[in-house]
């Protein structure tokens, strides 16, 4: 079984969907930080785009929490959050400053109240509560849906830039600390790091920050090889592609960028 959360009108193929509006005929009809109709472990996969941030910390633990519950060993989860450092990063250096808040905020609660955003997440915030719930081989990830997985800014300097953090990750083990019990604690510690607050529930861990090291370094590996694929890909087109047709796909190009 796979989970489509927070469908909306969305039904992919291969998957169940799964929404807390019955207006949106959801094939399952839940609350995503609750999903007590579902078993343990049996769920191969699960595509969370852009929902943990609609839900206030931490509230967005407990549903992580439900995810990995639900999840097989060696089951995939694909969640995606606005990324917030290169939000802010944009915000800090004056580029796009209204549409960036407003994605950092959400602007459709006018309409919809469940449209505002609650909390933002950055790689390694997310790395680390993924991490403490069991979760490791992290990497990127995309489809084809048109989700806000796939989002894009327009950026004066740099043409279009992705706003979406999306990280793959595998349940590989047990939560390192009893979900019931880190939720209890980071309600009462909501302003403390994540971090420092699984430290005291562990014990420490300093095996986690050597292994939260090794993943990280893999991560970014990771990127860095897509990252040069990508070009790689952009160059053979550049050198196998008439020129004529380069120049109509500029053409093209620029007038969708000015849209």
């Amino acid at each position: 079984m796979k989970l489509y959360l927070g469908s909306r009108d969305y039904k992919p193929e291969g998957f169940l969907t799964v929404d807390i509006d019955p207006t949106h005929s959801p094939d399952i009809l839940a609350d995503v930080t609750d999903l007590r109709s579902i078993e343990d472990g049996s769920v191969e996969e699960i595509c969370a785009s852009h929902i943990l941030e609609h839900l206030p910390w931490p509230l967005a633990y407990k549903a992580l929490a439900e995810w990995a519950r639900v999840l097989e060993t060696g089951g995939l989860l694909r969640v995606a959050v606005p990324d917030l450092a290169a939000l802010a990063a944009m915000i800090a250096e004056g580029h796009n400053v209204w549409h960036a808040t407003g994605l950092i905020f959400g602007t459709g609660r006018l309409e919809n109240a469940f449209e505002a955003h609650q909390y933002g997440y950055t790689k390694a915030m997310m790395t680390s509560i993924l991490r403490a719930l069991g979760f490791g081989e992290f990497d990127w990830w995309k489809h084809d849906l048109p989700d806000a997985s796939n989002g894009w800014m327009h950026e004066e300097d740099s043409g279009r830039m992705a706003i979406s953090l999306n990280i793959a990750a595998r349940k590989l083990r047990a939560p390192l600390v009893a979900p019931d019990a880190m939720l209890a604690r980071l309600v009462e510690r909501r302003m403390s790091p994540f971090d420092d607050v699984l430290a005291e529930m562990a014990g420490g861990l300093p095996e986690l920050r050597e292994l939260a090291a090794r993943e990280d370094a893999m991560l970014t590996q990771k990127l860095h090889m897509a990252l040069i694929d990508a070009r790689m890909q952009v160059q053979h087109l550049r050198e196998t592609t008439p020129a004529r047709l380069r120049r109509g796909a500029g053409v093209i190009l620029r007038k969708l960028l000015r849209d």
